[in-house]
């Protein structure tokens, strides 16, 4: 049985209510880790606003894993990435969400972000990379990706707080 404990880090109180991990948890299937859970997400007015002029935003969600060692660096287990990008579609009033060569409309916002935020059992770590004696180390981030905006919100993305989202960080050690 996969046990992990999620040890969130401290986050500033804004960024935590706008992007916040609920759950995170490794789970056993087939000869893979899938990583359950998700993130919470709320867009400040501006973001909001943004969407629903049709600016389409990139959130990126990255898992690692390592396994500590005393004696040198830590062992890469896994980094994984992946690119979601939410849209707004006004002619047919649905939000679109991408993942790959997925697309999914969805009917209201809270649903879209909902999907967004979920992890929705994404395959991180080969099983066979484990060993059964190591106590290992996961992590998860997600954050709106700013340079994948059109290049007129970039530079005013960069100049204000109002475009930034990011989750930080969030570790928890497991034992497969």
């Amino acid at each position: 049985m996969l046990w992990a404990a999620l040890a969130l880090l401290a986050a500033p109180v804004w960024a935590e209510d706008m992007l916040r991990l609920h759950h995170a948890e490794l789970i056993p299937r087939g000869d893979q880790l899938l990583l359950a859970g998700g993130y919470s997400i709320r867009l400040s007015p501006t973001l909001e606003e943004a969407l629903h002029k049709g600016v389409t935003m990139t959130f990126v969600q990255i898992f690692e894993a390592d396994r500590p060692r005393d004696y040198w660096f830590a062992e890469d287990i896994a980094v994984q990435r992946r690119a979601l990008r939410l849209s707004y579609n006004a002619l047919l009033r649905q939000y679109q969400l991408q993942h790959g060569v997925s697309l999914k409309s969805l009917d209201t916002l809270a649903d879209a972000l909902a999907a967004l935020g979920d992890f929705a059992d994404w395959p991180v770590i080969e099983r066979k990379a484990l060993s059964r004696k190591y106590l290992y180390q996961a992590r998860v981030r997600m954050y709106l990706d700013t340079s994948q905006l059109p290049k007129p919100l970039q530079l005013n993305a960069f100049a204000s707080e109002r475009w930034e989202m990011d989750s930080g960080w969030r570790e928890w050690s497991f034992k497969p």
